[in-house]
């Protein structure tokens, strides 16, 4: 037997087929609004724990990518620095060269003992290269020189080395050492070979000018060796920076799976749900017109 349809059950499944709708409507609009399909953990705790998850790695992947630029702008800064010294170097090889010839002239040697003082300047200015404020070869320190300006020469920097984080549990030394290349201070570093080999060169003294050339190759090759060392640093940031880029798509992907929207789809979907609204409305108003005895029934 068929139970008693009523104005007032009719009135009331109405409005909550008219509630419903609104509700997907406000649903769909988030949505849109906000680009995610979970715009509340609590409607979905498993994917909210998911989406989380997700997040986490994605900042742990991008701090590892400002890691990466870090490295790289020590690198960049450094080489060309060295590449400096090499060829400010090899300058020096030649004029020593040429000055351990026993007939040239007082003024000759006067000239080619001023060049390399001014090759010394140069390469006083790479060692103490910054970074940041900070000089690059200065090891750990927080000083912006390496390298005091004149005589001794004192070695501002430490031993220490400047670590990088690049992946997760790889952390990676983005320094060169100073001393390794220029020396420490007083008569071990490369200043002040060059300062004696100047005065020896303005004293004629061909024997003294002879011997400093293996000092100089010496110092030619530390140079070439720490470019090396960038060099295979750089390979490794390449392989590194590659690994994070391809994770990185890989956890966007992932997230995207998760709480992603496509919002032309949503779009449609909310028009949709929009026109079945307001066709509803106007149904719902011709066939619902209830008063006060209706519900009194």
């Amino acid at each position: 037997m068929l139970g008693r349809v009523t104005q007032r059950s009719i009135a009331t499944n109405a409005l909550t087929n008219l509630q419903n709708t609104q509700t997907r409507m406000a649903k769909l609009q988030d949505q849109i609004t906000s680009g995610t399909s979970l715009p509340k953990g609590s409607e979905d705790s498993v994917r909210a724990a998911a989406a989380l998850r997700l997040n986490d790695q994605i900042a742990v992947n991008t701090e590892n990518g400002r890691n990466l630029d870090e490295a790289r702008a020590w690198m960049t800064t450094q080489e060309p620095a060295l590449q400096s010294t090499t060829n400010a170097l090899q300058k020096v090889r030649e004029l020593a060269v040429r000055a351990n010839n026993g007939a040239l002239s007082e003024t000759g040697r006067q000239a080619i003992a001023a060049e390399i003082t001014a090759l010394k300047e140069t390469i006083l200015g790479d060692a103490n290269t910054p970074y940041q404020g900070r000089a690059v070869f200065g090891g750990t320190t927080a000083g912006a020189t390496a390298y005091a300006g004149s005589t001794p020469y004192a070695y501002a920097g430490d031993s220490g080395a400047v670590e990088r984080t690049i992946s997760p549990g790889v952390k990676m030394t983005v320094n060169i050492l100073g001393e390794t290349v220029y020396g420490t201070q007083n008569g071990a570093n490369l200043f002040a070979e060059l300062d004696t080999l100047a005065a020896n060169v303005t004293a004629g003294n061909t024997t003294a000018v002879a011997g400093a050339l293996s000092t100089i190759d010496g110092r030619i090759t530390r140079a070439t060796n720490a470019m090396a060392t960038i060099g295979a640093r750089t390979n490794q940031l390449d392989h590194a920076e590659e690994v994070n880029a391809n994770q990185l798509a890989y956890l966007e992907a992932q997230l995207n799976d998760v709480q992603g929207v496509d919002p032309a789809k949503a779009y449609v979907e909310f028009t949709q749900q929009n026109v079945a609204y307001q066709a509803a409305l106007q149904v719902t108003a011709k066939t619902v017109q209830t008063s006060l005895l209706d519900f009194l029934r």
